[in-house]
């Protein structure tokens, strides 16, 4: 998935492979944050999308739950589970003019 730049200037990118999300700071230090994400391989595929509220959210492909970075920059698995194997989500996610985010 491709990165999102945050308001706090840091980017985000959520694995695919990896266990954790990667964290670009403005800085440039290179940070993985806590936790790690269960599951295989092709975790997100898609690019995350920032919402009004200035959180970040990935769409799962193999991964079983939407990925959330918050403003504070931590990192959440939110419900619900989503059953199955791979290829959920694969498209861009877009942030419709009613602050819903659609993948």
């Amino acid at each position: 998935a491709g990165g999102v730049l945050a308001p706090n200037g840091r980017i985000y990118f959520a694995p695919f492979w990896a266990e954790r999300v990667l964290c670009i700071t403005a800085e440039g230090n290179v940070e993985l944050l806590e936790p790690e994400i269960p599951g295989g391989n092709d975790k997100y595929v898609a690019n995350g999308v920032m919402a009004s509220s200035g959180c970040i959210y990935f769409a799962p492909n193999g991964a079983g739950r939407v990925l959330c970075i918050t403003t504070q920059g931590n990192v959440e698995l939110l419900e619900p589970e989503f059953p199955g194997g791979d290829c959920k989500y694969q498209a861009d996610g877009v942030l419709a003019p009613n602050g819903c985010i659609y993948f």
